[in-house]
């Protein structure tokens, strides 16, 4: 990813500064221990954990000089186990790790780190990992889409550093 640097550096140039990062990446290939290839395991750390703390650094560089806020984005797997999802479950518990670590880290830069752990969402990687499963069930992606804007809204000041997890709770009466 050593075109991360060079892209950032760009952005920051022709915007004027970079106030904001989001980092929504999420990729997952599920198998059990025995089946999963080093393969497997590498692309999903490239892609769920390596990448985005690429992102924050070099957008970090930037917005030390004038604040800023990074979210990201990690999964409800990330703090419970399930069979089979080891690299995904391990990948998204690192990217709420490190969110919690730049917390403390850039607070004093003024740069608000954030995380949020959504469920089950109907995304296409949920329609491809459960493909019998009715979308209109489970959360859909502008549920999350209206949190993640609060939160990076200029007014949120209070929820930072926390791992915010976003359930849709479904009650049959």
């Amino acid at each position: 990813m050593p075109e991360i640097p060079e892209v950032i550096s760009k952005i920051n140039y022709e915007c004027g500064n970079i106030s904001c990062l989001l980092n929504i990446a999420g990729y997952t290939e599920p198998q059990s221990i025995f089946e999963m290839t080093n393969e497997n395991f590498e692309r999903t750390y490239k892609i769920n954990v390596f990448a985005p703390f690429v992102l924050m650094r070099e957008c970090a560089k930037y917005m030390r000089n004038t604040g800023g806020k990074i979210l990201n984005v990690a999964s409800t797997a990330g703090i419970n186990s399930r069979p089979g999802w080891l690299s995904y479950a391990s990948s998204k518990a690192a990217v709420i790790a490190m969110s919690q670590t730049l917390t403390a880290e850039l607070l004093e830069y003024g740069i608000k780190v954030y995380c949020v752990s959504p469920g089950r969402c109907a995304t296409n990687l949920r329609k491809k990992l459960a493909p019998n499963e009715d979308p209109a069930t489970i959360m859909q992606p502008e549920e999350v889409a209206k949190i993640i804007c609060d939160l990076i809204s200029p007014d949120e000041n209070c929820l930072y550093g926390q791992n915010i997890i976003i359930r849709k709770q479904i009650y049959k009466i």
